[in-house]
């Protein structure tokens, strides 16, 4: 299917159709909202990274140098999500164990007290947000059919990750210091949301498949122009969503 997508892109026109069929689909804004959701907690840590690192305890000076390790851990990460869905091609699960690890680990930042504890679990947490960006993008890339439908499911997810920088700029008050509880819960509620959306794409694509099957249909090529073809998108049945 991607080989597909590819070889028509040189030809392909604009197609209102196709923009609209991803502007009503709702799977393509399910995508948009797992990479704003995890947007927001990475920005909250390329923002306030420092300042939580202070708030522990540590002066200033040292905080700057301690805020590299949790960027370290996100890097690290971002490098192992390109390796996961070789091992196991199941992008909503590690989509979910993610989450519902930074949810874990945002819980323990929110309550424990002692700074070394904090500082552990925030380059955990980072380490937790980082790779579901990438992994929601190769889904959707994987899953959206129609040269104008990805540019528009591309163009949603983009725009929703422009405003994750907005809302996560605002969401450490000072009010909140030294603890930020409002902030970690916040980021935490964000991963709650991610693991949501990610189990209802993973069920629904996991039903439509099986739908596909038991219909049995074959999509007869012959008939079709390449741009009629492109215009099904992911609706051809014999495309098969990746969950």
């Amino acid at each position: 299917m991607l080989e597909a997508d590819q070889a028509l892109l040189p030809m392909a026109d604009y197609s209102t159709h196709q923009m609209l069929r991803a502007l009503s689909d709702w799977t393509v804004w399910g995508y948009a909202i797992i990479f704003w959701a995890a947007a927001t907690g990475g920005a909250t840590q390329a923002i306030f990274g420092p300042t939580l690192i202070a708030a522990m305890g540590y002066t200033s000076t040292r905080a700057q140098v301690l805020s590299a390790v949790p960027s370290a851990c996100g890097f690290a990460s971002q490098l192992l999500s390109m390796v996961l869905p070789r091992l196991y091609r199941r992008f909503s699960v590690w989509i979910m164990l993610f989450s519902a690890a930074a949810c874990a680990f945002y819980v323990v930042i929110a309550t424990v007290e002692d700074s070394h504890v904090r500082f552990a679990f925030l380059c955990l947490s980072n380490f937790a947000l980082s790779p579901n960006m990438p992994l929601v993008s190769l889904w959707m890339s994987n899953n959206v059919l129609g040269v104008t439908k990805k540019g528009v499911a591309s163009a949603c997810t983009v725009m929703l990750g422009g405003i994750a920088g907005l809302i996560g700029s605002h969401i450490y008050r000072d009010q909140d210091a030294p603890q930020y509880r409002f902030g970690h819960i916040f980021v935490c509620a964000c991963n709650a949301v991610i693991f949501v959306v990610a189990l209802a794409l993973n069920l629904y694509f996991r039903y439509e498949n099986r739908r596909r099957d038991r219909e049995d249909e074959s999509l007869d090529a012959s008939t079709l122009t390449p741009e009629q073809i492109d215009d099904l998108c992911d609706s051809r049945p014999d495309h098969r969503y990746t969950w």
